[in-house]
């Protein structure tokens, strides 16, 4: 069921929560070549947040959201920088999704069948280790594939940095694109769902290293189905520290990397220890982006050129 009012071309009006209700805009001549999400009316619909920084209203405590979006979404407060982490990390679920709720159950039904057919319980033949191998190998890649550095916010200088694909941009927070985009997204035999894409537009003149595209691109800071409200959390809590710094906010300096999203810094390292097997498993289950953010050994660092701009060197995920 579409939740979204397209009757006017111009104004897409999507649906309030969280005390706030979106109106989408055609930015197609201000992106240039960038993402369609039109199909085929070639029409980017945005609701642009920056520049100039506006504010959001809330209809929770602002403490309250700051604490989840800070949880959920930073990788840490560090004086007079905040490193935001990207979609592709906080937001690493696809293809294990895929592998628990379609592929497993599939492959059960073909198990028990295949014992019914005469094989034994612990039998396995081509067809059934094939399934398990493609299984694995989805689960391995999403698992391995490289941790994407944050986007980094410093309030002292008022820029913002990126490292994309290979490119490297520094951009003058005044003129830094951040905009939520109504971006349906194709879930298979469901049809299309309505979402969102909390995009950085990265355009090519603030690149420093001559390695973007001629047209900007989006990177996509967060991507929600249906719900609109923790991508407006998560600019609420940038616009909030890009305005009034790190005393604005709600943060706690984090003594470990890649937090999970709970206060673990302060548990004991026997009672980590005693409860590592649980954690590993019901984070799998329930929050596999958490579990491979926390585990995972290849991550893309940082360019030298912002530990200089930042003043220190800080390669946290």
């Amino acid at each position: 069921m579409e939740r979204i009012d397209k009757s006017n071309p111009d104004a897409w009006v999507a649906i309030e929560q969280s005390g706030y209700q979106p109106t989408f805009r055609n930015t197609k001549t201000l992106r240039g070549s960038g993402i369609s999400t039109g199909f085929g009316k070639g029409v980017v619909m945005e609701d642009v947040l920056n520049p100039p920084a506006r504010e959001v209203p809330r209809s929770e405590a602002k403490e309250e959201m700051q604490q989840n979006a800070y949880a959920m979404f930073s990788a840490g407060v560090h004086g007079h920088y905040l490193d935001m982490r990207v979609n592709s990390s906080s937001n690493r679920k696809t293809l294990t999704r895929l592998t628990q709720f379609f592929l497993f159950p599939m492959f059960l039904i073909v198990y028990f069948a295949s014992r019914i057919g005469g094989l034994d319980w612990l039998e396995f033949d081509l067809f059934h280790s094939l399934f398990l191998g493609i299984m694995a190998a989805l689960i391995l890649y999403e698992f391995l594939k490289p941790i994407a550095t944050p986007v980094r916010f410093n309030y002292k200088t008022q820029e913002v940095y990126a490292y994309h694909r290979g490119a490297l941009y520094r951009i003058p927070w005044p003129e830094c694109q951040i905009s939520c985009m109504y971006a349906p997204h194709f879930m298979g035999v469901g049809g299309l769902a309505e979402a969102y894409n909390l995009n950085l537009w990265l355009y090519p003149e603030y690149c420093v290293n001559n390695k973007a595209p001629k047209h900007p691109i989006a990177l996509i800071l967060r991507t929600e189905i249906e719900d609109h409200t923790l991508n407006y959390n998560y600019w609420e809590y940038i616009r909030c520290f890009m305005t009034s710094g790190p005393s604005g906010i709600f943060h706690k300096e984090r003594k470990y990397p890649h937090s999970m999203g709970w206060d673990i810094e302060n548990t004991s390292l026997a009672k980590r220890i005693m409860f590592l097997p649980l954690t590993i498993l019901i984070l799998g289950l329930f929050a596999p982006a958490r579990l491979y953010l926390w585990l995972n050994p290849f991550k893309i660092k940082w360019p030298k050129e912002v530990h200089e701009w930042t003043g220190e060197v800080r390669n946290w995920h």
